[in-house]
């Protein structure tokens, strides 16, 4: 009995013995799948990945660069058509073909003078103003192109006796000195017509802006005195990047605010 009761306790061990090796082979199992598991959640950290760059170099831009050539006098708002090798040395942005040096002045006077503000052919396109002291006085006076027109609040009309060549319009665009700028063809009667200076695109030349005016008159209570100069001064403003847009209202009017700071921080 007791040996089958020993045969029964080893075959119940055997069968015991059964069982534990069939939980070591799930156990193994159970670890291999854990470790596919592991490896399949490592997966999803995996990815394709790319990289890329670029480097821009910027230069410096032109600006507004001056005009090489002197305009046409005969088409003085156009492109410079004139020849280079008679510039003056201090002729830059402002060209005056009509001036002559030491012109001399009296009562009741007509003297030649033109200013006309200019870029150069590789310059940006540009808002163009032209500040005018007047040292000469009250009854010196000239008649604004009108391609230009005085800046509301700068500029001082002329009250006197008119020449006798001056007559009609030509009278309310008499001035003394003051700020003005460019219009061009919108013959404007303030700054809210201001125009851009442009380049003709199909040519590419100096371009100029007109002259402002082409003669300076005095009346016959004109006298001269040491203060015997007219100043003529130009400011211009252009995009500082291509694309910039420089039409809207909001941007005229600031420059116009710089060209009045400008204008007052001038020696006078």
């Amino acid at each position: 009995m007791r040996l089958g009761t020993r045969e029964g306790s080893e075959s119940r061990k055997d069968v015991h013995h059964g069982f534990e090796t069939d939980r070591q082979e799930r156990t193994g199992l159970a670890v291999a799948l854990a470790l596919c598991c592991i490896l399949a959640v490592g997966g999803v950290y995996a990815w394709f990945s790319a990289q890329d760059s670029k480097t821009n170099t910027f230069v410096q831009g032109n600006g507004v660069t001056e005009p090489e050539k002197k305009p046409d006098p005969n088409k003085p708002e156009g492109g410079g058509e004139g020849s280079t090798e008679d510039k003056k040395p201090d002729d830059k942005y402002i060209t005056e073909t009509e001036w002559n040096d030491d012109s001399a002045i009296t009562p009741g006077a007509i003297v030649p003078k033109n200013p006309n503000v200019g870029i150069g052919k590789t310059s940006k396109d540009a808002y163009v103003f032209m500040e005018v002291e007047n040292n000469l006085g009250a009854n010196a006076y000239f008649v604004l192109g009108s391609n230009w027109a005085p800046v509301d609040g700068k500029a001082t009309a002329y009250k006197g006796e008119y020449d006798v060549t001056i007559s009609g319009d030509k009278k309310t665009r008499c001035y003394t000195s003051g700020l003005f700028v460019y219009v061009g063809d919108s013959r404007a009667a303030d700054e809210t017509g201001m125009a851009m200076l442009k380049h003709d695109p199909n040519e590419v030349k100096d371009m100029y802006t007109g002259e402002a005016f082409n003669k300076v008159y005095t009346n016959s209570k004109f006298t001269l005195d040491a203060n015997k100069t007219i100043e003529v001064k130009a400011y211009m403003a252009a995009a500082s990047a291509n694309g910039e847009d420089m039409t809207s209202q909001d941007v005229k009017n600031e420059i116009i605010t710089k060209a009045k700071a400008w204008s007052e921080s001038n020696p006078k």
